[in-house]
């Protein structure tokens, strides 16, 4: 789960308040149905979405060990 400090409502000029984290629920749950049709519904570019899916989960896991192997 994102916390508010590192979500991009976090540079708002005002206050979000409810709207921020609500907006970014809607939106995650738009990415999710659009991740689920390029990966099982559409079937003219399943490849290369899983191609570009592999890529990214590499770029992400090697950011985590990266994070990880720095000093406190």
């Amino acid at each position: 789960m994102m916390s508010s400090s590192g979500s991009v409502f976090s540079h708002a000029p005002k206050p979000v308040g409810l709207v921020g984290p609500l907006v970014a629920a809607v939106a995650l749950l738009y990415a999710l149905g659009r991740l689920h049709r390029a990966l099982w519904a559409n079937h003219r570019y399943r490849s290369t979405t899983w191609g570009w899916g592999r890529v990214v989960a590499a770029l992400l896991l090697i950011g985590a060990v990266m994070k990880l192997m720095l000093p406190a």
